[in-house]
């Protein structure tokens, strides 16, 4: 399939709207930088180098899509579709992404500092050693998802669910942690200073740096759930 070109996208878009049908495509290395493409299907698309800066790609179908080392910073992708997207060394900083759904993408080494990822779903997401600096993930779905090696200085996970994540060497410096779900959660080696973990939920499951007492954080034990049998 030969490689689109910024002006034959400009004419789809112009000709059918925002929701272009770009599945599969070749877009690698493009300037697509504030195109309208929310609702666009980009299914499968290769966009590795792309630049994607100040885009709009709300709702947008980029499941699967090759977007490493792609520049989407400012862009919105509220609301898209980016489960299983290869996100490797992307620019994310101040990207839009709430209530996305990436689950099991791979955002390796992303840079994500002040983007907002309110109720997205990263559940089983590779975000090992990215950057979520200032960060925000009111409410995300973080459950088995590899955050090891990451920086989450000053980022907001206020009533995340981060059951069973992998956060082993971990920057958390200031990181807000109040209500979250912590339990089976592996926080060893972790640097925990000045984080606020109000109200966060752990269990006997949750492995702790050593020497750190989460009940003295504010952090309290989750209570198991009683099974009602019917004998």
């Amino acid at each position: 399939m030969s490689k689109q070109t910024r002006e034959q996208i400009e004419s789809l878009i112009a000709a059918q709207g925002s929701t272009v049908d770009l599945a599969g495509q070749d877009l690698s290395e493009l300037d697509l930088s504030r195109l309208n493409l929310c609702g666009a299907n980009l299914k499968a698309a290769n966009l590795s180098g792309a630049k994607l800066a100040n885009a709009q790609v709300r709702d947008a179908n980029l499941q699967g899509a090759n977007l490493e080392r792609a520049n989407l910073g400012k862009s919105n992708l509220s609301g898209a579709d980016l489960s299983r997207a290869n996100l490797r060394g992307a620019n994310l900083k101040e990207v839009y992404l709430l209530k996305a759904d990436l689950k099991q993408a791979d955002l390796n080494e992303a840079n994500l500092a002040k983007a907002k990822l309110d109720e997205a779903d990263l559940t089983d997401a590779n975000l090992r050693g990215v950057d979520l600096d200032r960060a925000y993930l009111v409410r995300t779905k973080l459950a088995r998802t590899d955050l090891s090696q990451a920086n989450l200085a000053e980022a907001d996970f206020q009533e995340a669910v981060m059951t069973g994540a992998h956060l082993a060497g971990t920057s958390m410096k200031k990181t807000f942690l109040q209500k979250a779900d912590l339990s089976g959660a592996d926080l060893q080696g972790a640097t925990l200073a000045e984080i606020n973990l109000q109200e966060a939920l752990f269990d006997e499951e949750t492995l702790w740096p050593q020497g750190f007492d989460p009940a003295q954080a504010g952090a309290v034990t989750k209570k198991k759930k009683k099974w009602l049998g019917l004998f």
